[in-house]
Order: C-alpha cells, then structure tokens, then sequence
C-alpha cells in the first residue's frame, strides 16, 4: 500500500531553462562573424579593414535614418555593426604594432647565437638533419644574454633521439626565412615561430622534461606497444599529430586518397575526447560542474600535449563554449558557436589566417554546417522511393555521404592553391575513412591513458587498434592507385579561391531564409559551378 501510495506522488523535476531564443533581434548573430571580418581584412591590409568600417558606420547611418533598412528584423545587427566590426579592426592593428624582439634580433645578422630552451614539437627529418620547434628560454649573443622567450625552429644533424619538452642548448646561426614563391617566416609566424636557428652543436641540458613533455613521452611510448611500426605511426599521426614517422609512400597515399585529414588533431580529435570524458563522468554520477570542469580541463591537457595546433585550438575553444553552453542548460546554436570561436581564436592571433590548417578547418566546418542540407536535397529525390532514408543505415549513409561532400567541396580550392592538386576520390574515400578514424582515435585516446600508468595495458587496445589501421591504410592505398585518384590545379591564385566562394554563396545561404523548394536548384547549381571551376583549373597546368 505504501508503494502504491509513493508511486502516485510526482517527483520533483528539476528546473531546465528554456532554449535561447535565436531569432532575430534577440541574437546577435553577425557579431561575431563581423569581429572576425575586421580582423582578417585588417590583418591582410590596413587599408581594407578601414574600408569595412566606414562601410559598417554607412550601415548604422542608414539603419538611424530609416527603420526597416536592411530589414527590421537585423536593424539592431546594423546598429551594432561598427563597434564590432570597429573591434575587430583595432585588435589586428594592436598585433601587427606589437613588437618581436628576437625577430629583430635575427634581422640583425647577430651572427652566432646560443639558445636554452624546451623542444615544442616531434623532431622530423628535414635535409641532412632534423628540424623542431623550440621555445627559448634564454638566448645569448656572445656572453650577454639578449632576450627572454619566443621561440625558433631549429635546424641540426643531431636532434635525434629527443623528445617534446626536452631542454637542450644549441649554438648557430640566427636569420629569418628569406620571401620566395612560399613566405616561410610568415608561415612560421602562425606558429608562434619568430626566427631559425641552424644548429651546429646541440647538447641537453639536465634531465627533466617538464610535465607536459612526460606525458608526451609515455604517450608516444604507450601509443607503439605491441603494433607494428607503420601501424603505430599512422596511431601516433592521428592521436598527437605527429606523421613524421609515416613512411613517405603511405603518407602520399592518405594525401592522394583525400583522407589525409584523419591525420591531424582537428575537431574531430576534440570533439570524441569531450564526449568520451563527459559521459564517463555522467557514468560514474559525477556532478554537473566538476564534469563539465573536468572535461574542459583534460581536453586542454590533450592539446597541449599534442602541440596546440591551431585546428586544436578552435575546437577546444567551441568544446569549451559549448560546454559551458551545457552547464547553464542552454543549448548554442551551432553556426552562431563557430563564429564566436572565430572571434576567439582570431583576436588570440590573427596571423592564423594565413596558416593552411586553419583555413581547411574552418573552410570544412563551414561547408559542413552550411552546405550539407542543401547538398542532400538535391541527392535524396534521386533515390528509388524504397530506398530514401528515414533512419538506420540509410540515413547515416547518405548523411555521411552529403557532410563528406560538403567538406570537399568547401575546401577544394584551399586544397588547389596550397597543394596542387585536389583528390577526386576522397568523397568516397571518406565514407570508410571517417566511420574508421572515430573508433581508432576512441582506442588511441584509452591506450595512451592506460600507457601513462603501465605501457603494458595499452597492449589489448592497441591490438584492437592494428586491425582497424590495416584497414585504413588498405583504404588510402587502394584509393590513391586509382588513375584518376587526384586532380592537378596549378597556379591557382587567392582570386580564383575569391571567385570560387562567391559561386557557391548563393547555395550557402539556402538553410538562412531560402525556402526549401529552391534548395535544390541552388545547390545543383553550387555543383555544376564546382566541376567547371575544377576543370578550369586543371586546364591551367597545359
């Protein structure tokens, strides 16, 4: 009777805010996106970011003057639109005048130097030595210390055998990267790298490598245990970012094949490591804070030890966003989370604009979150009535199918400006490759967790984790071999990418306020458009 009675009383439910409301006026959804277009057009030139503010101030004017301009819906967006934009503008400007003493020192031709400091990333060959980055302690000219922090990349025969966060001291020369075809030292800028340093004696200095660099270390160890050497550095590759012990063919056959992407930390890596960590947490019946705090904190872990790669970067910007997002019980708009970790990474260097990761994994983020729906509207029709997908595998297929080619479509032309050539298999590639790269990198992440205790408890993942890699591995080999695997575009310039992204806008903004009927038009559009720009570029190699 007791039961009976208890079960007819309502528990109490706990108290769940409603879900932001994202129409317009309430959300700001250009701000974001306006801050980060005042950074990139400043950052490319002075003169273009001053051009888009007095536009912005235009756009203010008209929206004081008259209240329905551009609608009356975005007049606040309008309103607004200089303080962003005009933020923007002054955070590149306050980058670009700050100064880099050990880049003007290496301006200087101080000719032999000595530097201490820790080792940044993996050593990889380069020449008749290798190359690495390495974050300066101290550096002296003769038997003066000249500066304090910074870092450079060194060049020497002899840095084999070291590791991330190992201290070492190296005696060369200072220079900056001379401008080519390729701006290596603006390159190097994206990476926090100011100067290189061509080393001809390198020794180490004590015996501790800092806690981030053990880690590194018993994660490199952990990541090997009992896999093949290829299989191990294909794991490492894909779990630390670290391909240079990918043998050169295998490494050109992911390039080829269009899955390279598996390859580096991106959001991907970010992304399985905050869900996996959550929801182990929610297992183990942690409370709300601690497991959000908690998964926060071990993600940045994560990408510290891996280097901070800029891809990482950005996702452990939006994870941490969209975890807060969660905390509050509100749940983000994804579109509107991109742009806010635009304007986050982009006002901590503006620089990146001009690093290729970056770029292809914005360019991918962006594709998929706008031009994935559009892409399925003009491919489901197609099917047999018997076939189109409600659910199941169907529907994954077919959605795997559309946010692969969206991905595709939206980096090809960073692709062809910075490599040459784009893979024309990688659409289909991609449907092994991705459903593959989820579980190999969830049995990465639990070996080298297991490793960090005892290197031999990462043997049962790992063993788990060779087989799926023999997979991958048969799947980018066998997809590179392909005779039209890959096609050439050379001399593509940033205004054929300009034109290229101007084609597809209109198929972009379909899911913004186009009805749906149009969607397909458009995006078939977008497609044709893609092909005839591929096929140009291709025609420029004769």
């Amino acid at each position: 009777m007791q039961r009976s009675e208890s079960a007819g009383v309502p528990r109490p439910t706990r108290t769940r805010l409603p879900d932001l409301d994202l129409r317009p006026p309430v959300r700001l959804d250009g701000w974001a996106f306006a801050f980060a277009a005042g950074v990139v057009l400043t950052t490319l030139a002075p003169l273009l970011g001053l051009a888009l503010v007095v536009c912005a101030l235009v756009v203010a004017l008209a929206g004081l003057l008259k209240q329905d301009f551009p609608t009356e819906s975005f007049r606040l967006h309008g309103l607004v639109l200089p303080v962003f934009v005009g933020a923007g503008f002054l955070v590149a400007l306050v980058h670009a005048s700050a100064a880099d003493p050990l880049r003007e020192l290496a301006l200087l031709g101080p000719g032999r130097v000595e530097v201490v400091g820790r080792v940044a990333s993996p050593p990889v060959p380069a020449g008749f030595g290798e190359r690495a980055d390495l974050t300066v302690e101290s550096l002296a000219v003769g038997d003066e210390e000249a500066l304090r922090g910074g870092g450079v990349e060194v060049f020497a025969p002899d840095l084999d055998g070291t590791g991330v966060g190992d201290r070492l001291r190296v005696t060369g020369e200072l220079s900056v990267p001379e401008v080519g075809d390729f701006d290596y030292a603006r390159y190097l800028s994206t990476e926090g790298i100011s100067a290189v340093l061509e080393g001809e004696f390198v020794e180490p200095v004590g015996e501790g490598r800092g806690w981030i660099g053990t880690v590194h270390r018993r994660t490199d160890v952990a990541l090997g245990y009992g896999l093949r050497p290829t299989e191990a550095a294909v794991v490492r590759g894909m779990v630390l970012g670290d391909r240079s012990r990918i043998p050169e063919g295998l490494d050109e056959a992911f390039r080829r094949s269009g899955i390279t992407h598996v390859l580096a930390i991106s959001g991907q890596h970010v992304a399985v490591l905050a869900a996996a960590l959550y929801f182990l947490a929610r297992l183990l019946g942690i409370p709300a804070g601690w497991r959000i705090g908690g998964t926060v904190a071990l993600v940045w872990l994560y990408i510290a030890v891996a280097g901070a790669p800029p891809s990482a970067v950005r996702a452990g910007v939006a994870a941490t966003f969209f975890l807060l997002g969660a905390f509050v019980r509100r749940k983000p708009d994804a579109l509107h989370l991109v742009g806010v970790m635009l304007a986050a990474v982009l006002a901590w260097n503006p620089l990146l604009i001009y690093n290729t990761g970056f770029q292809l994994s914005v360019a991918a983020v962006l594709g998929i979150l706008l031009l994935r729906k559009p892409i399925r509207s003009v491919f489901e029709p197609l099917l047999p009535e018997r076939l189109v997908p409600e659910r199941g595998a169907p529907k994954l297929l077919l959605d795997l199918f559309c946010i692969s080619l969206a991905a595709q479509v939206a980096t090809a032309p960073v692709v062809a400006a910075s490599f040459g050539e784009v893979s024309i298999v990688g659409v289909l590639a991609n449907l092994v490759a991705v459903p593959l790269s989820g579980p190999i990198l969830c049995l990465g992440l639990l070996s080298s967790t297991l490793g960090n205790v005892a290197p031999a408890l990462a043997y049962l993942p790992n063993a788990a984790n060779g087989f799926l890699v023999t997979i991958l591995s048969g799947v980018a080999r066998g997809a590179s071999n392909v005779g039209f695997a890959t096609l050439e575009t050379p001399g593509v310039s940033a205004f054929m990418v300009g034109v290229f992204y101007l084609g597809c806008l209109p198929a972009a903004v379909c899911g913004l306020g186009l009805p749906k009927s149009r969607w397909p038009f458009w995006a078939g559009v977008m497609l044709v458009w893609v092909a005839g720009w591929l096929a140009l570029a291709n025609l420029a190699r004769v």
